[in-house]
């Protein structure tokens, strides 16, 4: 999914408010995290993907906190 996005404005030079095409209100973001150079007017694309990949490992990592804790009730008990 692609998003087209105009910075309305940057405040205290941290965060920018975003105006999403096509979605009612406004969203905040660090301006940290947007390319260098922006400024009010700037029109950015966002691209937002699933990783399943991502989402995978870290399932696997929750089970195994889940596992672990599990046991260490069992031998609590």
């Amino acid at each position: 999914m692609k998003l087209r996005v105009v910075i309305d404005r940057i405040e205290d030079g941290r965060l920018a408010v975003l105006e999403i095409e096509g979605v009612t209100g406004d969203f905040i973001w660090p301006v940290e995290f947007l390319p260098e150079g922006v400024h009010d007017g700037s029109i950015l694309d966002f691209s937002i993907e699933a990783n399943p990949e991502a989402e995978a490992e870290q399932r696997r990592k929750i089970k195994k906190m889940q596992e672990e804790l599990l046991r260490r009730t069992r031998e609590k008990g």
